[in-house]
């Protein structure tokens, strides 16, 4: 029988072997990326970035800064200490942002993806700053994609506040309007809330008003804009609304 000092002396040894295995595993796997796709640069990185984003985008006026870290070893891993998506217009399924910027901190691509897929995958960001204008036109377009039983949705801007109104299809057809609030929802989408609702002036039941707003909600998602911003404010203003993260 092996003695307690053999048996620690046998599990140190496997410990170094394990460790030594994993760090070939990365070394290895490193050598097949680059043979792969070749060395990782920031300037690849931009280039690939705009690819992607000009093929599932319709954007205006796009530019990209990819800042790398000083040392080369995050950038064969995806990891840059900025990067900045900046256009004057963006856009994807309806959603229209004009003047849109978004910088992210410390952010990590999924650099497989983005080389051999042509995907654009955040992995991990430490945190982004974002700004950008919806117009009320743009937001009227977005309306077309939500499918509803109101006919000829249309949104205005009142008093900081916005009005909901069309034809409520229920047997004959009935004159809806909503008048509402926009709020962001987990820094993500942005829900309209209502305040009031009514249908030929008789206030809208509890039952279809939620059937309504789950076919409308979530109005707006961020999630589908390159780097995933995080949003935190939203302002309406005179004829457009203003996201801030």
């Amino acid at each position: 029988m092996l003695s307690g000092t053999h048996r620690q002396v046998d599990m140190s040894a496997g410990r170094v072997r394990l460790q030594s295995i994993l760090v070939l595993l990365v070394i290895l796997t490193a050598i097949v990326a680059t043979v792969a796709y070749g060395a990782v640069s920031a300037e690849g990185v931009r280039n690939r970035l705009s690819s992607k984003i000009r093929e599932r985008y319709k954007v205006k006026n796009l530019v990209i800064k990819v800042i790398p870290f000083q040392s080369d070893y995050w950038t064969q891993r995806g990891r840059f200490k900025s990067i900045v998506i900046s256009a004057d217009r963006i856009e994807r399924k309806g959603i229209a942002i004009r003047n849109a910027y978004t910088k992210a901190f410390d952010v990590t691509l999924d650099i497989r993806e983005l080389y051999e897929e042509l995907d654009v995958e955040t992995k991990s960001r430490k945190k982004t700053v974002f700004s950008g204008r919806i117009y009320k036109d743009d937001l009227n377009k977005l309306l077309v994609f939500k499918e509803t039983p109101i006919e000829d949705l249309a949104i205005e801007f009142e008093d900081n506040k916005l009005v909901c109104t069309g034809t409520y299809r229920f047997g004959f057809g009935h004159n809806l309007r909503m008048v509402g609030k926009l709020k962001v929802e987990d820094h993500r989408t942005v829900h309209f809330v209502p305040t009031a609702v009514s249908v030929n002036g008789i206030p809208l039941p509890a039952g279809p008003l939620r059937a309504l707003l789950n076919k409308i909600n979530p109005l707006i998602d961020f999630q589908t804009i390159p780097l995933k911003p995080r949003i935190d404010t939203i302002e309406v203003k005179d004829d457009y609304i203003l996201v801030k993260g």
